[in-house]
């Protein structure tokens, strides 16, 4: 009895060291906005105004090759369509839209949240007067 004790407790900690936890790295993924966005939620100053305006026919559609097209324009970060960028392909906080025909980027604050189990981007923006801000919360069309 007294040499089987030791026998196991070798092989207890023999199992014990065989077993290393491995943090396997998953790498953050690079966020696409490709497909065509409609807008869900609109606030200006606060004051949310998505019955008070029609809002469904904007469409905001984004490609794999950083291109952007805008249909039925509203107050939004521009109005024409053309190129984009984000400050940080995996991170992104800001979006910097490029309009076609024009020298000067316009860029606003940028939020890519799962909301409701579905993914949103969320624009805040003052075009043009400072004292009017929109938040606007785009939802992905279906397909």
């Amino acid at each position: 009895m007294r040499s089987k004790f030791p026998i196991c407790v070798l092989i207890l900690l023999m199992i014990i060291s065989a077993c290393k936890q491995q943090e396997i790295a998953v790498p953050e993924q690079v966020k696409d906005l490709s497909g065509e966005w409609r807008i869900v939620k609109a606030v200006r100053n606060g004051v949310d105004i998505t019955t008070l305006t029609d809002f469904t026919q904007f469409r905001l559609s984004f490609n794999k090759e950083n291109q952007y097209s805008i249909e039925h324009p509203l107050p939004f970060v521009v109005n024409k369509n053309g190129s984009y960028a984000l400050d940080d392909p995996k991170y992104p906080l800001r979006i910097t839209f490029s309009q076609t025909g024009t020298d000067a980027p316009v860029s606003s604050s940028f939020a890519y949240p799962v909301v409701a189990g579905k993914r949103n981007l969320v624009f805040t923006f003052s075009p043009g007067c400072t004292s009017n801000t929109y938040l606007y919360t785009l939802e992905k069309v279906a397909p």
